[in-house]
């Protein structure tokens, strides 16, 4: 079978060697925080921009980016100052070069246009004063991520005295959306559907991702999700629905309609509704949906490096293909 569905990135790679040679020069160059949906909207783009650029996972992909601006709560919503601690670079013509995410307690996720690389030291400078956080043992420390095959970013996060951490990563993998998707029985008693946009649904698939991911979520959170994330798709979530009403499995399908490719965020099982199958079934049916619309070559997922959710990935036939590593920095 194969994966290298067009935009695969290999080739393209090859031919994107960029350094202070052919870069352009860092002048003119300004930062500040994001401010607002347009801001939103324009670091958005700024990721499909790169991914063209690139031909394949460079930064975060939109879904990532929209989950973490849009599945939120109404009153962050609603604050004018929401997003606020994402920091954008922008270049003399006022497009968007670069940013620094917040990804959670002391985890920078470093964005950057592939043709401003050495930029990347200095979002690191403003990273390390205003992103950094202690760590069990008190220490201050950073973490921030690089791809196994880019070089680059390894170097320069080396050279800054920055550390990998091999059993930290999470295992990209692919799946060409033409491959064939097997037809499999459910589990008697459960229906696969799409999610549908009534309140019901946003409350049982919170309760169901809660309970599956140990978070403790409210619906709104969700249900922003659905009203302003500009790629979701209710029937592209896909669910197996128990025979009390219930959700007991998710898949959720995201499609970046410039560049072809769909993601596959989040995926998951209820405890009580394990080893039946049903993880499976609800991603063959979104992959299915998926082919039908014609609107994406490949299609992604990722899961941290030890989980267990690797195998279902391997066994619906998404092939490893990258390793994402965390870097770590301890300030003394």
């Amino acid at each position: 079978m194969s994966v290298a569905a067009p935009n695969s990135g290999e080739s393209v790679h090859a031919n994107r060697k960029h350094d202070e040679m052919t870069t352009p020069p860092l002048t003119r160059i300004t930062h500040r925080p994001l401010q607002g949906k347009t801001d939103a909207m324009r670091l958005r783009q700024f990721l499909i921009d790169t991914y063209t650029c690139m031909g394949r996972e460079f930064n975060w992909e939109t879904r990532r980016w929209e989950g973490s601006y849009w599945c939120v709560t109404d009153a962050e919503l609603a604050d004018p100052n929401w997003g606020a601690n994402t920091h954008l670079w922008e270049n003399a013509e006022g497009a968007v070069i670069g940013a620094a995410i917040p990804d959670g307690s002391g985890d920078l996720a470093l964005q950057i246009h592939p043709d401003y690389r050495p930029l990347e030291d200095e979002i690191l400078d403003w990273a390390e004063i205003h992103l950094t956080a202690l760590n069990e043992a008190g220490q201050r420390r950073l973490i921030v991520w690089a791809f196994d095959w880019d070089t680059a970013r390894q170097q320069r996060l080396a050279h800054r005295g920055y550390v990998p951490h091999g059993e930290w990563c999470f295992h990209h993998r692919r799946r060409a959306v033409s491959d064939p998707v097997p037809q499999v029985s459910v589990a008697e008693g459960y229906t696969i559907r799409s999610v549908q946009p009534i309140e019901a649904d946003v409350e049982r698939w919170i309760a169901c991702t809660n309970i599956t991911f140990g978070q403790s979520f409210p619906p709104e959170m969700h249900r922003n999700f659905q009203l302003y994330s500009p790629s979701h798709n209710y029937d592209l979530h896909i669910v197996a629905e128990a025979p009390d009403g219930t959700f007991a499995a998710f898949a959720g399908l995201t499609v970046e309609l410039i560049n072809r490719f769909a993601t596959f965020e989040p995926v998951g099982t209820h405890p009580d509704h394990r080893r039946k199958g049903l993880a499976r079934a609800v991603m063959y049916e979104a992959m299915r949906r998926l082919q039908a619309l014609g609107t994406a070559d490949t299609v992604y997922v990722a899961n941290w490096g030890t989980a267990d959710a690797g195998q279902l990935y391997a066994a619906v036939g998404m092939q490893h293909y990258a390793t994402f590593t965390i870097w770590e920095k301890i300030f003394i």
